[in-house]
Formats: C-alpha cells, sequence, structure tokens
C-alpha cells in the first residue's frame, strides 16, 4: 500500500505538470516566462490520458503512463520542471514506497526518477538510504542505487561513508560503490580516495581512479604524491602515476614536473606525452624557465615536439621576449627548430587577427 501511494502522488504530479505544459489555455503564442507552446497535443487528449490515468489510480492498478509522458518529452526545462516537481510532491516517509514501486519499471524515465528520490533521500538520511539499498537483489538497479548513495553520503560524512563501503558484501557492488565514493573524495581528500581504490581488484576503472586521484593531490603536496606514485608495484601502472602528478604540477612547480618526468619516467610515449604537457602548462607562467630546461634535452624528434608547442604560447605572451631567447641560442639544430617554429607561430598570429577582421567587415 505504500509504494501504491507513493506512486500515485508520482502520477498526481507528473500529470498536473504535463496539463500545465501542454494544455492549450490562450490563443497567445508564448506564456510568461517565455515557454512555446506545444500545440499538437490538444485539450481533450490530454483529459482524456488524465482520466484514464485517474482511473488506474482509484482502482489501485498502477500503470507507466506517467513514465511514457515524461520519457515522450523532449523540451528539457519541461521535463526538468516536471520532474522537480514529482520530487517535491514526495515526503520523506513515502520515498521507500515510491522507490519500490518505480523498481518494477526498467525504462530510462523510472530509472531517472528512481536515481533523483534516492540522492534526496541519501543527502538527508544516508543511512537509512543505504539500509534499502542493501535490500535490493544485485544487479544493475542496486549498482546504480549504491552509487548515488555513495556520492551524496561522501558530501556529507566522508569517513561514515568510507566506513560503509568496506562493510559491504564482497561482491560486484562493492567496487561500485567504491569507486563512486573515490571519485567524490578526490575532488576534497584525495588520499582517502587512495586508499579506497588501492585494495580493489585491477581494473581500468580502478586504475583511471587511482590516475585521477593522484593528479588531485600534488595541490597540496607534491613531494609525498611524487613518493607514491613511485612505490606503485606494477610498471606500467606506476608510468602513468608518475607522469599524472608530473603533469598536474607543472603550473605550479614547473621544475620539479619537469625533473620528475626527465628522471622517473622510462623513455617512450608515456614520457612524450607528459613533457609535451608539462612544458604547454609550464610555459603559461614561466616560459623562460621552460625554454631554458628544454636546452637540456637531447636532440630528439620529443624536444621538436616540447620546443614548437612552447614558442606557440610564448609567442603569443610576448614575442619580444620569445626571439630574445633564440637569438641568444648557439648554433644548432635547436636554434633552427626554434626559429621555424617562431614564423609559424607569428604567421598562425597574423592569419587569425585577419579572420577577426574579416568577420567585423
Amino acid at each position: 500500500m505504500k509504494a501504491i501511494t507513493a506512486i500515485g502522488v508520482l502520477v498526481s504530479s507528473l500529470l498536473l505538470a504535463v496539463m500545465l505544459h501542454h494544455t492549450v489555455i490562450s490563443s497567445k503564442p508564448a506564456i510568461e516566462d517565455g515557454s512555446t507552446f506545444i500545440k499538437s497535443r490538444q485539450p481533450d487528449t490530454v483529459v482524456s490520458t488524465y482520466s484514464a490515468a485517474r482511473v488506474h489510480m482509484v482502482t489501485s492498478q498502477v500503470q507507466p503512463v506517467f513514465l511514457e509522458v515524461i520519457e515522450a518529452e523532449t523540451d528539457p526545462d519541461r521535463r526538468t520542471a516536471a520532474l522537480a516537481r514529482s520530487l517535491e510532491s514526495v515526503s520523506t516517509a513515502e520515498l521507500p514506497g515510491a522507490l519500490d514501486a518505480l523498481a518494477l519499471y526498467a525504462t530510462p524515465g523510472a530509472a531517472e526518477l528512481r536515481q533523483l528520490l534516492l540522492r534526496r533521500w541519501a543527502e538527508g538520511e544516508p543511512a537509512t538510504a543505504a539500509a534499502w539499498v542493501s535490500r535490493l537483489a544485485d544487479g544493475p538497479v542496486r549498482r546504480s542505487a549504491l552509487e548515488q548513495v555513495a556520492i551524496a553520503w561522501a558530501q556529507i560524512d566522508l569517513a561514515a561513508a568510507s566506513d560503509w563501503v568496506r562493510r559491504l558484501p564482497a561482491d560486484d557492488s562493492r567496487p561500485t560503490a567504491t569507486l563512486a565514493l573515490a571519485y567524490e573524495a578526490a575532488r576534497t581528500d584525495p588520499t582517502v580516495a587512495l586508499e579506497l581504490a588501492s585494495p580493489l581488484p585491477p581494473t581500468r576503472e580502478r586504475d583511471d581512479l587511482l590516475v585521477h586521484a593522484v593528479s588531485q593531490w600534488p595541490k597540496t603536496d607534491f613531494p609525498a604524491a611524487s613518493a607514491w606514485a613511485m612505490k606503485v608495484p606494477d610498471p606500467s601502472l606506476r608510468q602513468r602515476l608518475v607522469a599524472a602528478v608530473a603533469v598536474a604540477s607543472a603550473q605550479q612547480n614547473g621544475t620539479g614536473a619537469a625533473t620528475l618526468a626527465a628522471s622517473a619516467l622510462e623513455a617512450g610515449n608515456e614520457q612524450d606525452r607528459a613533457v609535451v604537457s608539462i612544458v604547454q602548462r609550464w610555459a603559461q607562467n614561466a616560459p623562460l624557465a621552460a625554454a631554458n630546461w628544454m636546452t637540456q634535452f637531447p636532440d630528439v624528434p620529443l624536444r621538436d615536439t616540447a620546443l614548437n608547442n612552447l614558442l606557440s604560447i610564448w609567442v603569443g605572451q610576448d614575442p619580444t621576449s620569445a626571439h630574445r631567447w633564440l637569438q641568444d641560442l648557439p648554433s644548432g639544430p635547436l636554434k633552427t627548430v626554434g626559429y621555424r617554429a617562431y614564423t609559424q607561430a607569428l604567421t598562425n598570429q597574423f592569419q587569425s587577427l585577419l579572420g577577426q577582421q574579416s568577420e567585423q567587415f
């Protein structure tokens, strides 16, 4: 009965929202908030749909008509408004029943409503919402519900949420909840995210999370992040993590980032990508320092690529200083490549200016 009552509230709210937006109540082309009238649905059709839904409600035969209406709505603003009114119409006491009822429907609309309702519940009563989720059978619905609870709980009490995921049954649900929680934790405390994710089985999803979390750490503690990444036993993963730390710290600590990439990364694609990214970020704040560091690189294609990226940024900021640096270089391949990159950067800048002027005229 609780499920039927709660779903009835949802039906009423959604259908009233549809009537407000789809019934033609004026001959004017637009309503006060600027929304356009939908004239394809006639008033008698809306009334017929509403009456049919009322019959389903009164006879306690719940039908998915309200979900079909939401899924058929193509206007994002009207869809969002209808969902918002539906959420507001369900009290906290009615949430379990509404969620139980929505779990019967495997449709996109039902999934969206279920996620929104569960997120609202978890934001107010995370432990109670988690207890409800624990009753669900393992599967996509349970995993999606665990994600919503983990995200909401992390924003309220990260320590309690962490304790909750560690006590989840050791099935497919635990990694799902842990990943969701760790991504949220990485925003405020990347060390907690790394502690949560490290014990998980090695998967692409886990490794991507570790890379994301460790890239947040250098903002507050570059030495600690570097040291942690260097200790990871998996060689391939270690290279990704060290590169992530180096790139993330490049704008704040260009020298440290460049040194880490040059000394800790093996020659290859990972190092190439990291060095180019570091130079790009370092050049935003200290192009001369980045340029001087590059002179220490051997004459390899990576140096040429990094130099092209550096001068593209530097010429846009201060072409005079960039040209002066090139003039002071000793004759050789680096100077030749540098002048070629400098000329190309000036050409690109000039063409961009011409394009802007032609658009004005």
